[in-house]
């Protein structure tokens, strides 16, 4: 390859000018730190929803838009599970320490151990599920949440003003599972006073049930009871309260892609300068053999090697960053969990390339098409 037969001598003019090479590579890399911290967001974002695509009903208080605000009668629980279409029912109780959004999210759902399986897929990582079932002290913590406050199992944790051990560490399927603690729903019930009540039901369809004609079951059922319901499915319920967010992070999206204009301009400046500098040294090489495809390639060089040193340099900053600091933002029960990944390393060394490329055209056609005679005349 061209890039690495000409690397050492590219090196060599990237070191003859060090501030301005420095300055371009800093310019680079924060432009690329933005590009990839966008496509963090997305990321967490892209994954949340996916994480909701199952076939999960969530039954809420009507015209309440806050966990802390929704209170239904447990004894709803038998009319649920008694409608056709209907697989399992898990009443849970949630109480969250802000319904506002924020980065320190904790969410506790009060549930019964015997029902839980029925609708939340778990994966135990740490602990026993056994345990956590016959203590009504103790929690079992999400991955996430767990690692946000550096939990193991037997730890006493004060959790939204609540006192739990740790008897288990899981790993969830579901949106926001991972930053859930899980503690049993009488004992939540008895410090929120709301005994005989729960925030909200998650109804798990059969397959083949239709989600749409369950739903407006459910809420028919209970429209002239104490507390009308509001169902939606897990998708469209966890959509209606980060849809704010989405549109902020699909905002977000033009700032990064701006951020990668602004840099591939001021990076096709500092090669063109470069290569003007470089005109009689560039117009020899070509007078002693080199050929205009190769002359061409060592322009194309130098811009490569100061886009992909920066790209990396801010790609990795923040992929580091993401996983020195987890951080999840969340919105009223959910978090939504920003993780720098492998995927967003090879995006900001894929944008950083083609940043190189495109900045590189311009000067590399211009030393094409200048004269060598013009190239080695004295200034």
């Amino acid at each position: 390859m061209i890039f690495l037969r000409f690397l050492p001598y590219v090196a060599r003019t990237v070191r003859r000018a060090p501030v301005r090479s420095l300055l371009t590579v800093l310019g680079t890399a924060l432009a690329l730190a933005v590009f990839a911290f966008v496509r963090t967001l997305e990321g967490g974002v892209d994954a949340f929803n996916r994480s909701a695509a199952r076939p999960v009903l969530v039954v809420f208080q009507q015209s309440r838009w806050c966990p802390l605000t929704s209170q239904l009668p447990e004894r709803y629980l038998g009319g649920l599970e008694r409608l056709d279409g209907v697989e399992a029912v898990l009443p849970t109780t949630v109480f969250v320490n802000k319904c506002s959004t924020n980065l320190d999210l904790v969410a506790l759902h009060g549930v019964d151990p015997a029902r839980l399986g029925g609708v939340q897929d778990l994966t135990v990582r740490e602990g026993d599920l056994a345990a956590w079932s016959a203590d009504r002290s103790a929690a079992m913590v999400g991955s996430r949440l767990a690692n946000r406050r550096g939990l193991k199992v037997g730890d006493r944790a004060q959790l939204a003003g609540m006192s739990v051990v740790v008897k288990a560490i899981v790993d969830g399927q579901g949106p926001g599972v991972d930053n859930v603690a899980f503690v049993h729903d009488q004992t939540l019930q008895l410090q929120r006073g709301m005994l005989g009540q729960t925030t909200q039901y998650l109804v798990r369809l059969k397959d083949g049930a239709d989600a749409g004609a369950v739903a407006r079951a459910i809420d028919a059922r209970f429209a002239s009871d104490e507390a009308p319901t509001d169902t939606k499915s897990l998708q469209a319920f966890v959509q209606g309260a980060i849809g704010e967010v989405t549109e902020l992070v699909h905002f977000a999206r033009l700032l990064g892609y701006l951020a990668v204009l602004v840099v591939t301009l001021i990076l096709s400046n500092t090669v063109f300068i470069s290569s003007q500098t470089r005109a009689q040294e560039l117009g020899a090489l070509e007078t002693i053999g080199l050929t205009k495809p190769k002359l061409a390639g060592l322009v194309v060089a130098e811009g490569l090697l100061l886009a992909l040193v920066g790209g990396a340099v801010g790609t990795l900053a923040v992929a580091a960053y993401f996983h020195l600091v987890p951080t999840t933002l969340g919105i009223e029960s959910y978090g939504i969990d920003f993780v720098g990944g492998p995927d967003v390393v090879v995006a900001g060394l894929l944008a950083s390339l083609a940043v190189g490329l495109v900045a590189s055209l311009p000067p590399a056609c211009q030393a094409v098409l200048r004269p060598v005679a013009e190239a080695v005349r004295p200034a």
